[in-house]
């Protein structure tokens, strides 16, 4: 009968050998991996997405004497190799977390086969499974415009928002561009965190020569069911326009005086797509200068709409015609209109001149001067002295000689009023002028034998008797009287008569008197 203790030691000889046959341990390589802990895989980044990317891990533990690594490989049912992870180094007695990566790339239901796999071999047959995950359509994310608005004293404003359908939150970029003159340029960009869900943004972007807003949107770290060509959107813009426009209206007083305050009634109008800036309105003298003459400050116009009232101009200039503009003016435009006002002066004088008198009165100075010159020349060739030549036709002397004859052949009267003593030449006859006083008298040419002396005395006692036979006398009471050949009408004042005087028409001399 053999004994227990024997029948014992066989038994466990047998378990060893059984255990031996199950998990054979070759001599060169003790590894031995077995799951530490759980023996299902856990997966991260649920629920998923077409295009998301899950994570799948095992806790694995090393209870062999040396390092050796490990790997974790995915596959389809039908045993297609979907993913394989890296491999992991696992030392001698230490446990580590095996990872590997997966992207459905269509929505349904998805079932996997996994398993831990090592080229150093010693594998449980624990380590193995399968698993489920329900893989849903990729989420989509939209860019709606809200509001844009473009005006003079805010600049361009845009209301947008974002729209994320049903899933997880995301992480998404986002770019704002402005188009200029055919070129995009960049003016934001941000990344922002999307819950599912519509979120609003807004951008404020100055007074920018833009005509479009583009705004696109990339996603960080997952795929939308959109294209990347299709995350973009835009809109159109058009920049303010206002065209404001002045009417002036009634003033008072109609005809003000220097020193006066004047009233000016006023619309501006503003038939532009936007509203005004605020602004001043000016009463600018243009006869002046451009002196500013009353300002006032003018509130902001709405698009269509329009503001009247008065404005205060004074104290009046003393100016007859006062040619003014009352300006309207703004940060990037303007607008005008024109007024002239008449001064209380101009009724005294009962003549609205429709020149420049500065003009007039230099152009008077000038006439004045052609007329007088033609005076002098008229008279001098008047009171010309007649040719004695005769009607013969005679070589003409030389310079030389004329005006030694001339030297020669003069006497010397005294003048009967300031005595002054001229030369005149012997032959002459008739009326002669003073330089001095400009006094006219006769005189008749000189008789052989008859010295200088006498020839004086005889002209001065000619001269003052009042009458002489051989001229005609005329006489008026008036300043003006006819000449007695031609019946020219003469202007001979009283105060200068009795005195010789020559026709300028016939050349007919005669004696004018009072009476």
């Amino acid at each position: 009968m053999v004994s227990r203790q024997t029948t014992l030691g066989v038994l466990t000889i047998i378990l060893f050998s059984l255990c031996i046959s199950a998990n054979p341990v070759s001599a060169d390589d003790e590894k031995m991996f077995e799951a530490a802990g759980s023996v299902e895989v856990a997966i991260t980044g649920e629920p998923i997405h077409v295009g998301d990317t899950l994570s799948i891990s095992i806790l694995v533990h090393n209870q062999g004497s040396e390092t050796g690594s490990v790997r974790l490989e995915l596959s389809s049912i039908e045993g297609t190799n979907i993913s394989n992870g890296t491999d992991t180094e696992i030392s001698p007695g230490s446990s580590r977390e095996v990872v590997v990566e997966l992207t459905p790339m269509k929505a349904g239901l998805m079932e996997v086969n996994w398993k831990v796999t090592s080229d150093d071999g010693g594998v449980s047959s624990d380590l193995q499974g399968t698993f489920e995950i329900q893989v849903l359509d990729s989420q989509t994310i939209s860019v709606n415009f809200g509001l844009t608005e473009w005006s003079l004293d805010e600049g361009l404003f845009c209301d947008f928002s974002i729209t994320l359908s049903d899933g997880k939150s995301r992480l998404v970029g986002v770019s704002v561009s402005l188009i200029e003159s055919g070129e995009s340029i960049l003016v934001q960009e941000f990344e922002i965190l999307m819950n599912p869900g519509i979120r609003s943004l807004w951008s404020d972007f100055g007074h920018p020569d833009a005509s479009m807003i583009i705004i696109s949107l990339s996603p960080i770290g997952w795929s939308p069911s959109n294209s990347v060509s299709n995350l973009s959107w835009s809109t159109t813009v058009t920049s303010p326009v206002v065209s404001p426009s002045v009417s002036i209206g009634d003033y008072g007083p109609e005809r003000p005086s220097p020193g006066d305050m004047l009233t000016v009634d006023y619309t501006l109008s503003n038939s532009g797509d936007s509203s005004t800036l605020p602004g001043i309105l000016r009463f600018v003298s243009k006869s002046d200068g451009g002196m500013i003459l009353a300002e006032l400050p003018i509130s902001a116009i709405s698009a269509g709409g329009s503001s009247s009232g008065t404005i205060s101009v004074g104290p009046w200039t003393d100016s007859q015609v006062v040619e003014a503009d009352l300006v309207w003016s703004m940060d990037g435009s303007f607008a005008s209109d024109s007024i002239s006002i008449s001064s209380e002066s101009d009724v005294d004088s009962g003549i609205n001149l429709p020149f420049d008198i500065m003009a007039a009165l230099y152009g008077a100075i000038l006439g004045f001067a052609v007329v007088l010159i033609g005076l002098i020349v008229m008279r001098a060739v008047s009171e010309r002295t007649p040719s004695t030549e005769s009607g013969d036709k005679v070589l003409r002397e030389s310079r030389i000689t004329v005006r030694q004859e001339s030297t020669s052949d003069k006497k010397e009267i005294p003048c009967p009023s300031c005595h002054q003593r001229l030369k005149i030449p012997l032959s002459h006859s008739g009326m002669v002028k003073c330089p001095a006083c400009s006094s006219q008298f006769s005189a008749a040419p000189e008789d052989n034998g008859v010295d200088d002396m006498a020839t004086s005395q005889k002209t001065t006692d000619s001269v003052s008797e009042p009458e002489i036979p051989s001229i005609v006398t005329v006489s008026s009471l008036e300043d003006e009287l006819s000449c007695p050949e031609c019946q020219q009408m003469l202007r001979i004042p009283l105060d200068r008569r009795p005195v010789h005087s020559r026709c300028p028409a016939c050349r007919t001399e005669f004696l004018a008197e009072v009476g």
